[in-house]
């Protein structure tokens, strides 16, 4: 099987060629970030970044609050090397590789972005259980998944059609079904540095990814990116603001 983990994560998300792709990524970090933003500069709470790709979200963070300690969390070895680049000489900024070694009810503030469809059923049970283990009781756990169902997949599929024609996510009869909100189950499974790994985002069902998450915590609100102000279903990206189950 071949193993997908030689990529530039930031030429895929806010340095993609595409300018719609660049401004959207770039929204999207922007809207995960609006959690933090009426918090002090001098706040010193505990923050993760769960699944942090090349660590751009933990640098922008750091940014924002200069006395907080960040956890750039990543398994995969080739984006951990790419988050050095990016964020490492971060004082405030640890890299890790495993997050199993913190205490329980460690974070504050807990981050996952554009993670959850890329897992198996399985593996998202999985780690749904270890953010709630590390999780304090008041924490606020902001979760971003992409919305692929209906207008939002209609258009994400057009656009995937011009761009990469006749792959999973860009076949006609795949992109009609996601637009009526009946995606195709089937997801195949790649290898991303040894880890099974689901590399594109049709299928992927956030009706049914709430109602798992909500199994373990309780969901405080829900807004989508580019625009907050509009219905989910016009946006491209869902976020769930949820803390744990008590």
């Amino acid at each position: 099987m071949v193993d997908y983990a030689n990529v530039n994560y930031s030429r895929l998300t806010v340095n993609d060629r595409n300018p719609l792709k660049r401004a959207l990524q770039n929204k999207r970090l922007e809207h995960g970030l609006h959690q933090l933003n009426s918090l002090p500069e001098n706040y010193q709470g505990r923050i993760l970044d769960f699944g942090a790709g090349d660590g751009e979200f933990c640098k922008r963070v750091s940014q924002l609050l200069k006395k907080s300690e960040i956890v750039c969390y990543e398994p995969s070895k080739n984006l951990r090397s790419q988050a050095e680049e990016n964020v490492g000489g971060t004082e405030q900024v640890k890299i890790e590789g495993s997050v199993k070694q913190y205490p329980d009810t460690y974070f504050n503030y807990i981050f996952c972005l554009e993670v959850f469809e890329h897992l198996t059923g399985e593996k998202i049970e999985e780690e749904l259980l270890l953010i709630k283990r590390l999780a304090k009781p008041n924490a606020k756990i902001i979760i971003g998944v992409p919305n692929e169902i209906y207008f939002a997949a209609l258009i994400k599929g057009l656009l995937r059609l011009k761009r990469r024609y006749g792959e999973v996510d860009a076949r006609v009869l795949n992109v009609m079904r996601a637009s009526i909100g009946f995606p195709p189950r089937r997801r195949p499974v790649v290898l991303f540095d040894g880890l099974p790994y689901i590399i594109r985002h049709m299928g992927f069902d956030h009706r049914k990814f709430k109602k798992q998450l909500q199994k373990h915590f309780k969901v405080l609100k829900s807004y989508g990116s580019p625009n907050a102000s509009l219905p989910l279903f016009a946006n491209f990206e869902i976020y769930f603001v949820c803390q744990p189950q008590l």
